[in-house]
């Protein structure tokens, strides 16, 4: 079986909890291509964008496991060089998935009254001075995050639930039951690596103190609140006009 991952910390942590013989099956692919890829095996299993479910109802979601933020710490920050209120256009750079794309634009009108207009960029070098959604690792390696403002805490206060950023989906009910069993009891694992910081190598140790003393906002074991978390999110789009039904989750 192939598992599928984004390429962040957050996920790699998750990967690394699993036993060697299923981490020679997991391939990394930015968040965009999780699905389509996802979709072309019976016998793979992802971490999808929540909001993917939308175009896939299709798919079975995992009931138990997945990546979600209740706090600060996320995978995105918000960089604004003006007044929120006065916004028309949000840049996004970096791993952009639907996640950022769709909430983006309803965040602004929730909590700011504000219709925006999202435009992707693929040149670094463009980033500067833009009001800016930067998705991924980045915020940490460039120490950006300490300027920034949480798009997790964003949608939590929107929502007033868990931000459930990615589910573990596949077309494939026994998939999801294996990774299910896979991932029961690795939490600990997960932030016993992260109090003895054996991650992010590529992260300095001041980074990976400030990830240490916020990891409790970073949860894959999920409850009802996630669950709700997930079933809010991708009825938000319904609610705004953009899709014509409601979805209805096909957890296991």
């Amino acid at each position: 079986m192939k598992i599928l991952f984004p390429q962040n910390i957050f996920s790699r942590l998750i990967a690394d909890s699993l036993p060697a013989q299923i981490k020679d099956n997991i391939k990394f692919l930015s968040s965009a291509l999780l699905t389509s890829e996802l979709i072309k095996s019976d016998e793979t299993v992802g971490l999808i964008p929540t909001i993917d479910i939308i175009k896939h109802s299709e798919l079975f979601i995992s009931k138990d496991f997945g990546l979600s933020f209740e706090g600060s710490l996320c995978n995105s920050y918000f960089y604004f060089s003006d007044s929120r209120r006065q916004l028309k256009e949000i840049s996004l750079f970096g791993d952009v998935s639907s996640v950022e794309v769709v909430l983006s634009k309803i965040l602004f009108h929730e909590i700011y009254d504000t219709e925006i207009e999202v435009k992707i960029l693929t040149n670094e070098s463009k980033i500067r001075n833009q009001n800016l959604l930067l998705v991924g690792d980045n915020n940490f390696l460039l120490r950006r995050f300490e300027q920034g403002i949480s798009f997790a805490e964003e949608i939590i206060e929107t929502l007033s639930l868990p931000f459930v950023n990615y589910v573990f989906a596949s077309t494939d009910k026994s998939s999801v039951e294996f990774i299910n069993e896979q991932l029961k009891g690795k939490s600990t694992i997960i932030y016993y690596n992260v109090e003895n910081e054996k991650f992010g190598e590529n992260l300095t140790g001041e980074l990976k103190t400030y990830i240490k003393d916020n990891i409790s906002s970073f949860v894959i074991d999920f409850d009802n609140h996630d669950i709700e978390g997930i079933n809010q999110t991708i009825r938000l789009p319904y609610f705004y006009g953009m899709i014509k039904d409601i979805i209805e989750v096909n957890y296991v």
